[in-house]
Order: structure tokens, then C-alpha cells, then sequence
């Protein structure tokens, strides 16, 4: 697209000659002059020049070197002609952009078209490669990871099998959060697990951000039973009611039709019935902890504090900058082994020490409130199991990290080696 850049301003910047061209050949013709390029030319030369004569003084009178006497005189109406030009060009532009453009973009989808499946097997290829030398680099921490992750959702399944067979009451609401909550936290672990497997560690870490999320809430629920759990699924109103706003605000640009008025109306209603019962500041973001809390206004750093996880904050935070367009999102990379304002547009083959730990020690924390709803000997079998496969993982993990540090170190030393040989040789 940039040589199209640089053929319009190409085009553009010849504009004012062949303007001037044309109106000296009419000038010449006007006056009786036989037509002559090269002295067209010479005219247009001095007409582009200074716009001065050799005393500094301005004039419409241009000297020409020739067999012949000739006077050319440039009036109002020659200026106004010029400014005609200029105009019909100016309108005219916009539409070649466009028409040139369009030209330009159909034949480059063309050539995309044309050569994608070539590509995209060529990638496909690429890519099996690089997970398998992935694998072959952190196949010991992946695996951990994916074993954690099974039997997490082994438990899941049958806590989840319990608890919709039991016909008490005495915990319906918790049961029923915490096993959704966990479902959830199993798909997203799954998730920062192809994130891990491809290459995309810093993609992996704003996963984890929300499974830390998922785990704090469900453990704080644990701790606040089955009242706090029945606040917590009856606060998706207040979620409802939020979004309910939002669209009205925005259907009108987006060209979507407003929300339903009946279903507007019973959202409203169910809204102002969940204040009446549990009180103004369950309209909140949190309002379903903040009696639990004493906190009017809660937020997730009081969740956070709640749940005994106020020690991973800086982790939170750092994760939080692949979630937003914060300067240190581009300045800092788990991707790159230096970490610093490295560019990655793609996979990269270090980095996932910090997501794949994390998610190992949340996963852990949400499923382990599964297992404490009754002890029995199969469930302490699973515990000492899920705590066996978390503590391999992080040294797995880091094991692999500093084997790759330490072969990019032998790398970089001997380019720089080679550089001092080839630079001692031209000497």
C-alpha cells in the first residue's frame, strides 16, 4: 500500500506542470507562435521558478531566449483559469482515490485468495513444529498441568452428580454456585492451557486473571455459606439491569432494535424487587458480599482480602495489562526472555512459568472446596493427589525456562563471537 502512497504523490506533485503546460501552449498559440516542446518547456521552467526577474521585482512579463520576439502576458483571468484547474482536480480526486483504492484492494485479495491455501498449509506445518519443540522444552509442566486439570474435573463431576441427586435444601444455593463456578474455572484453565500449547504465555496470564476471579469468589462464598450464596445468584439482576441500560443507551448507533418492553418491564420489576428484599447496596458491582463484608461498596481488592489471595495482587495487576491497552501491556512481555518492549506479533517459546503456576494453585484453591463439603477416604486420596501434581509444577516449569535462558545465552555469545572474528578478519 505504500508504493500506491507514492505514486499518487508522484502523480500529484506533476500536477502544477501540466496545469502550466497547457496554459503556455494556449498562450503561444494565442499569440501566433508555431508550437515548439522545448520552448513550452523552457517557458514552464521560469513560470515554476522564483516568480521573480533578476531585480527581485514582480512581474507577469517572462524572458525567453529565442530567434523570435515573444511576449507572454498572464491576467486576471489566466489566474482564474489556473484556479479552475486546481478546483476540477480537487473534486475530482476523492472518487480516483476511491476508484484506485478499491482497484487496488480487490487485486490484493486476489493475490490473498490466490495464495492462501499454499500459506496456510505452510503455517499449519510451522506451527506442528513448534509444538512439538514446545512440548519437547515444557512437556513435563504442560503435563502436570493437563493431569491437574482432568482430575479437577473428575472431582467437579462428581460433586456435581452429589449434588443435583440430594434432595436437602440445607446447601442448595451453595452447591449450586460453587459447582457452576467451577465448571467455569475448568473451561477457562483448559483455555489458558491451548494458550500455553501454542505459544501465547501473555495470552495465558489475562486468562489466569479471571480464573483468579472465579477462585476468590467461590472461596468467599464458601466462607459466607449458603445465605451469601443465594445473594450471589440472585445478584445476575443486577447484572441484567446494568445491561439492560447500556443497550438502551447504544441500540440506536448500532442499528439494533430497542430491548422488548415486556421483558424491559420484568427486568425493572425484578430489580427493584432484589432491592427491597436485600437492600440499596446490592445495586453495586458486589452488592451481594457487602453485607457479608460490612463494605457499602465493595471491590474485588476486598474479595481479594476476603478470600486470604491479597498476596497475589501484583500478579493480578500484571495480568491485568494484557486485559487493557496499558502502557506496560507493551512494555513488558512474559513472551520475551528479556521481558522489555520486545515486539511479538505471534507464538513465542518462553514465558509461561508465571500463568502456568497460577493456574496450577487456583485451579487447586476452587476445586478443593469441593472436596469439603464431606471428608471421606477417597476424597483425602484426591487432595493428597491434586497437591502432588501442583507442587510439581512449578519447578517443572521454571526448570525449562532457565534451559531455554541458558541456550539463547550460548546463542547470543556466539553471534557476538563470530561478529569479533569477521571484524578482527577485515582489519
Amino acid at each position: 500500500m505504500g508504493s500506491l502512497q507514492a505514486l499518487l504523490e508522484e502523480q500529484l506533485s506533476t500536477m502544477p506542470r501540466i496545469i502550466a503546460t497547457e496554459l503556455v501552449r494556449d498562450k503561444l498559440k494565442a499569440a501566433g507562435h508555431a508550437e515548439d516542446e522545448k520552448l513550452i518547456g523552457s517557458i514552464v521552467d521560469q513560470l515554476l521558478g522564483s516568480g521573480e526577474d533578476a531585480d527581485g521585482d514582480d512581474e507577469d512579463v517572462i524572458e525567453i531566449e529565442s530567434d523570435e520576439d515573444i511576449v507572454l502576458q498572464f491576467t486576471e483571468a489566466d489566474t482564474a483559469r489556473v484556479q479552475d484547474y486546481a478546483n476540477k482536480i480537487s473534486e475530482t480526486l476523492p472518487d480516483l482515490i476511491h476508484t484506485v483504492a478499491e482497484a487496488a484492494a480487490g487485486k490484493m485479495l486476489r493475490r490473498y485468495e490466490r495464495d492462501w491455501a499454499v500459506w496456510r498449509d505452510a503455517t499449519d506445518i510451522q506451527m506442528d513444529q513448534f509444538r512439538c519443540n514446545l512440548q519437547a522444552r515444557w512437556g513435563k509442566g504442560f503435563d502436570a498441568l493437563r493431569m491437574l486439570i482432568e482430575l479437577s474435573r473428575d472431582i467437579g463431576t462428581d460433586f456435581h452428580r452429589r449434588a443435583s441427586r440430594s434432595r436437602s435444601r440445607r446447601r442448595a444455593h451453595l452447591n449450586k454456585a460453587l459447582s457452576h463456578l467451577h465448571v467455569r474455572a475448568i473451561q477457562i484453565a483448559s483455555e489458558i492451557m491451548v494458550l500455553m500449547e501454542n505459544g501465547y504465555a501473555d495470552g495465558a496470564m489475562a486468562r489466569w486473571r479471571t480464573l483468579h476471579e472465579v477462585a476468590c469468589v467461590a472461596m468467599v462464598l464458601d466462607d459466607g455459606g449458603e445465605a451469601l450464596a443465594e445473594r450471589y445468584l440472585a445478584h445476575e439482576i443486577v447484572e441484567a439491569k446494568k445491561g439492560l441500560g447500556q443497550y438502551q443507551q447504544c441500540h440506536t448507533r448500532l442499528g439494533f432494535a430497542p430491548f422488548a418492553k415486556r421483558a424491559a418491564a420484568r427486568i425493572e420489576k425484578d430489580y427493584a424487587d432484589a432491592i427491597r428484599r436485600y437492600g440499596k447496596e446490592f445495586g453495586g458491582d458486589y452488592g451481594w458480599v457487602a453485607a457479608h463484608l460490612g463494605n457499602p461498596k465493595p471491590n474485588f481488592s476486598n474479595i481479594e482480602d476476603a478470600a486470604g489471595r491479597a498476596m497475589m495482587r501484583s500478579h493480578y495487576k500484571m495480568a491485568s495489562h494484557n486485559v487493557h491497552a496499558s502502557t506496560k501491556g507493551i512494555a513488558y512481555r512474559l513472551g520475551s526472555l528479556d521481558r522489555r518492549y520486545a515486539v511479538i506479533a505471534g507464538a513465542s517459546n518462553v514465558g509461561f512459568v508465571e500463568p502456568g503456576q497460577n493456574l496450577a494453585l487456583s485451579l487447586l484453591h476452587i476445586t478443593m472446596l469441593l472436596l469439603s463439603t464431606s471428608w471421606t477416604l477417597d476424597k483425602i486420596a484426591q487432595l493428597m493427589a491434586l497437591n502432588k501434581l501442583h507442587d510439581r509444577i512449578p519447578p517443572a516449569l521454571a526448570q525449562a525456562e532457565r534451559a531455554i535462558a541458558r541456550d539463547e545465552k550460548k546463542i547470543r555469545e556466539a553471534a557476538v563471537a563470530r561478529h569479533v572474528k569477521r571484524s578482527r578478519a577485515k582489519r
